[in-house]
């Protein structure tokens, strides 16, 4: 790769190096925003033979799509944007971006000093605007040619090194003053481009980094001693958020030598595994599965952010003898305050560790069966109260059953990811959620970041009120050069406010109703239209299996809109949660 080295302005030939460097660390796709003050970075990207571009013209979607794109290729993405409220447009996503662990490199423009604080137009403070969301920040002064590239190149390499580490967004801060377009001259040029670029010519004639980072990624484990007297214990595993390309079934492995029940989050890739204890959320439910569950003494949890509140809660409650939690992110994630070991590391390797370490653990094979034999007996109920009606608690029974070989499914925040993970029985193994922070904004445009970086079918389960939240980003779905489906539940508002509000006086039900569900009263149809994506509104379970195996099967993207009647998702799991007490 070579530097464009002919710039008429020393903004062009700052962005040259700055994107030329960050395709040197590993970048290969960059999302834009358009916007004057940030057309040095623009061009400099348009211009780079190596980046793969993505443009969208909201930025609040972009930030949620590079988001998804950086989950699903596990590289960082880089992001641009002009100055001003385009800024604050990616805070909702570079939170996300944080709790989730997903590296991104925000790159945005901003006015010069002398129009900070002073009425000058699209100009606010944007240093350190995102605070303590990002792991390093680095804020570039005006280009000048007084400063030399070397210093340049060296900051970012530094700045990038940082984040890197900690897993977490770069935000590079960018001011420019006018001229801003690569045909603008500057008024004068003390130093011509070859003399000013002399110094890192060893730099343009390489295709590394100026500064190459080594930093050891080693996993300090406990010693073998400690890891057997912790095994040697009435045990049980719990599976969080697991990235989907993580090997799962050495974590499968591990609970057989261990002897100890896995129950799994429906984010760990082993949801609905034959080999796991099904339907956890319900089990804790019932008086007689609790009984097993406080038999309980050690926890060893890997990946965090569940989404049963009732698995977290049992988890916050107990006295545990011990309780280890395995994550590659080395944020705490303990809302019990309970955690007797922290292990950050790459879970397939230090799982694998673990597993050579138990070699001599002699498993109590017989501890997992009553739980084994209540989740079945559970299943087996859920099983035969399976609705015959399309509703919320059919799809997310089903759905898992109807994905096609090598796609992967994305589960919207709120009632639509619970109903997967309280009523699927279906081993999903390639699951995306955005769960850091489990806002609804944003999914439609993170899961079509996936579905870009996957490259793959993708399937996004999303409730209503979070459609109509990012309504801006069908443009990106509609953009899907693979088969991307979004199964819209429309259930006329904010369904979830059945369950968290269940147990209110009928007096103020209508405050429910008006001040928490709000109902909308409106349907996808014409939104399709408008951004020209495919629409369906199948009214029986046949005619959605049809709509969807058709879906599946054909390039970009298509909705397929399901009515249900409102709160009928609340009562299914209040039945469900009843039918588990008796067990």
């Amino acid at each position: 790769m070579t530097v464009k080295t002919n710039d008429a302005n020393i903004n062009g030939i700052w962005s040259a190096v700055l994107i030329e460097e960050l395709w040197r660390l590993g970048i290969r796709h960059c999302c834009i925003a358009p916007g004057s003050r940030s057309a040095p970075l623009t061009f400099a990207v348009a211009d780079h033979h190596g980046m793969t571009r993505h443009i969208h013209f909201d930025e609040r979607g972009l930030g949620f799509f590079a988001l998804g794109l950086a989950r699903a290729t596990g590289e960082p993405v880089a992001l641009i944007t002009t100055s001003g409220t385009a800024v604050a447009n990616l805070y909702p996503a570079i939170i996300e971006a944080h709790q989730s662990g997903i590296p991104l490199v925000v790159l945005t423009a901003d006015r010069p000093p002398e129009l900070i604080d002073c009425g000058a137009n699209q100009a606010i403070d944007q240093l350190n605007i995102f605070g303590n969301y990002t792991g390093a920040t680095l804020n570039l002064p005006t280009p000048d040619r007084s400063i030399s590239l070397r210093w340049l190149l060296g900051s970012i390499d530094q700045a990038y090194a940082r984040s890197s580490a900690l897993g977490l967004p770069l935000h590079i801060n960018c001011m420019f003053r006018e001229p801003l377009y690569p045909h603008q001259v500057e008024a004068t040029v003390p130093i011509e481009n070859d003399v000013y670029l002399a110094s890192i010519q060893p730099w343009i004639a390489s295709l590394t980094p100026y500064t190459e980072y080594f930093v050891p990624e080693l996993t300090r484990l406990p010693d073998s001693g400690r890891w057997q007297h912790f095994a040697d214990g009435k045990g049980l595993i719990v599976a969080g958020r697991v990235m989907p390309e993580t090997d799962v079934n050495i974590i499968v492995q591990l609970s057989e030598r261990l002897g100890w029940p896995l129950i799994t989050d429906v984010q760990s890739q082993l949801h609905g595994h034959r080999k796991t204890i099904r339907h956890a959320d319900l089990l804790l439910a019932s008086s007689a599965s609790e009984s097993l569950f406080n038999k309980v003494d050690r926890v060893l949890q890997i990946g965090g952010y569940l989404t049963s509140k009732r698995l977290d809660q049992f988890i916050a409650r107990h006295h545990w003898q011990e309780y280890w939690m395995l994550d590659p992110a080395p944020r705490r994630v303990d809302t019990g305050q309970r955690q007797s070991v922290r292990l950050v590391g790459d879970i397939d390797s230090v799982c694998r560790q673990l597993l050579l370490n138990s070699e001599a653990i002699q498993a109590d094979r017989e501890w997992s069966t009553p739980f084994t034999a209540q989740a079945e007996k559970l299943g087996e109920l859920l099983k035969s109260q399976r609705p015959e009606q399309l509703n919320e608690q059919w799809l997310g029974a089903s759905l898992g059953e109807l994905l096609p070989p090598g796609s992967h499914l994305f589960l919207g925040n709120s009632l639509p990811i619970r109903m997967v993970d309280i009523f699927s029985a279906h081993h999903l193994p390639g699951v995306y959620a955005s769960r850091g922070v489990s806002g609804i904004d944003g999914l439609i445009a993170t899961a079509a970041g996936c579905a870009a970086g996957h490259q793959g079918p993708m399937v996004l389960l999303i409730g209503d009120i979070s459609f109509l939240h990012d309504l801006n980003s069908l443009q990106l779905a509609a953009r899907s050069k693979t088969p991307m489906v979004i199964v819209l539940i429309n259930n006329d508002g904010g369904g979830i406010f059945y369950v968290t509000t269940k147990g209110c006086s009928n007096e103020v039900a209508h405050v429910t109703n008006d001040y928490f569900v709000t109902p909308h009263g409106l349907t996808a149809e014409h939104a399709a239209e408008m951004f020209r994506i495919g629409y369906s509104a199948p009214q029986s379970i046949d005619d959605f299996n049809a709509q969807f195996h058709r879906a599946c099967s054909q390039a970009g993207c298509s909705i397929i809109e399901v009515f249900t009647e409102s709160g009928l998702g609340a009562k299914s799991i209040e039945q469900a949660v009843a039918m588990a007490k008796t067990l």
